[in-house]
């Protein structure tokens, strides 16, 4: 499956949108139906109480890090 990103202007998002929604095999990711065990989710949220703040970084800091010197 390929994906595409498209930059729309303000003024024509309504247009595009109603657009799209008329095209079959296009599916919005909120009609997916994607399910997540009760497991997964316990899981997902034990990790995120158990990350220090001092774990966690700020975006520059990241984004510096990948930066050529």
């Amino acid at each position: 499956m390929k994906q595409l990103t498209l930059n729309i202007p303000e003024n024509k998002f309504e247009l595009f949108t109603e657009f799209i929604k008329n095209i079959e095999f296009i599916k919005n990711y909120n009609e997916l139906n994607i399910s997540v065990s009760e497991k997964e989710q316990t899981l997902v949220l034990d990790r995120v109480k158990k990350t220090k703040k001092t774990d966690l970084k700020q975006w520059n800091e990241i984004l510096n890090s990948f930066k050529l010197k």
